[in-house]
């Protein structure tokens, strides 16, 4: 199979989140398979946070969608 682009928005676990329930990830990786692109961004997401503990599973995921796409949300 072939990798294809991913869009994949995660929920922060709360002891990482500002403010738990409303902090998210937005990732675009590349996988073979969904479950291949939520556990890409669920580790990037985690490396991008410095978890300590190293528990990318705790980053829940909300969203995946093919190909990028980008959040025009506005952002503090």
């Amino acid at each position: 199979m072939r990798p294809v682009k991913y869009s994949v928005l995660l929920l922060r676990p709360d002891y990482v989140a500002d403010d738990y329930g409303q902090d998210t990830y937005m990732a675009h990786v590349w996988g073979t398979s969904v479950d291949q692109a939520i556990e890409r961004a669920q580790k990037e997401a985690a490396e991008a946070d410095k978890d300590e503990d190293d528990c990318w599973v705790d980053y829940y995921p909300l969203l995946v969608t093919r190909g990028h796409i980008d959040d025009l949300a506005p952002h503090d």
